[in-house]
């Protein structure tokens, strides 16, 4: 029986000094789940939450709390999973992309992927990165690639919006809790796309770089997730080849919209803002990817 850890030293010997190519990636999956209201912020997670909010001189917020999606990481994650159209490649990584934490601080919801997804992958999560968070959870995945060290990834993306305290960018009520998975495709697979370049810079006015993007590449759809969309010109909102992500998600805007938009025979370039570091991300996906 071919461990895990087998599945990956095989891959790291046969991958040589220029690594196992390019990151492909096959078409994502994406799923808005129903409100559910959220059992009662009690016990360990209502202890955790007072330390932790009480180091910033606030208290827990019971009917914030009561008013969010009520979908943890786990039921997210699981639900998506068992609604793939087609299994995942054994993975050797899954990394977990998001702003909002998991509602359950209790439950690893890492631990449970790496039990669920095929080939026991290592999973980690990246934050801290706003609507960027998948975006660098990809340039990740890539030098992981890269370097030999990743034959099959994955990154699953999660908005969550079950707080006990506020946050500028969720509103209670109003936004959706949801998941993405991109995760790579072996090369010569149908319905697939080439990850050609993934940015991440400072921007001062980010309708000027959209701007740019549009005339070096005019032929390309673009699709931009909620924070970027909120601050474009009407011009550049209005054209043919751009795509708003929903405006009720967060770091799955873009992503979300990409399911739904996906053209693998068609240069698309994925883009979002973090307005706080004033950072634009954007991710160039190339059709007819080479075998």
């Amino acid at each position: 029986m071919t461990t895990a850890a087998t599945h990956r030293d095989r891959a790291r010997a046969e991958a040589g000094p220029a690594g196992l190519g390019p990151l492909r990636l096959a078409r994502p999956a994406g799923r808005v789940y129903p409100r559910r209201a959220p059992a009662e912020l009690a016990g360990v997670e209502l202890r955790f939450m007072t330390d932790f909010l009480g180091s910033f001189g606030a208290r827990p917020d019971h009917e914030l709390y009561a008013r969010g999606g009520g979908n943890g990481f786990i039921a997210m994650a699981g639900a998506l999973l068992d609604g793939l159209e087609r299994p995942l490649p054994e993975l050797d990584h899954l990394l977990l992309a998001y702003h909002v934490p998991d509602m359950n601080v209790v439950e690893v919801a890492g631990c449970f992927l790496a039990g669920r997804c095929p080939g026991a992958p290592e999973v980690f999560s990246v934050s801290g990165q706003g609507v960027g968070a998948a975006f660098t959870a990809l340039r990740v995945l890539q030098g992981l690639r890269l370097s030999g060290r990743t034959g099959h990834g994955a990154v699953l993306a999660l908005d969550q919006s079950t707080l006990p305290y506020p946050d500028p960018d969720i509103v209670a009520g109003r936004d959706r809790d949801c998941a993405v998975l991109l995760h790579t495709a072996p090369a010569g697979a149908p319905d697939t796309v080439e990850v050609d370049f993934l940015t991440e810079r400072d921007v001062a006015d980010p309708n000027a770089a959209l701007e740019e993007l549009a005339l070096a590449r005019p032929e390309a759809a673009v699709i931009v997730g909620r924070m970027l969309a909120d601050r474009l010109d009407p011009r550049l909102r209005g054209r043919a080849t751009f795509t708003e992500g929903p405006p009720d998600q967060l770091c799955t805007s873009a992503w979300s919209a990409l399911a739904e938009h996906w053209r693998s025979d068609r240069y698309t370039v994925v883009a979002d803002y973090d307005p706080y570091s004033g950072r634009l991300f954007q991710a160039g996906l190339r059709p007819g990817a080479s075998p």
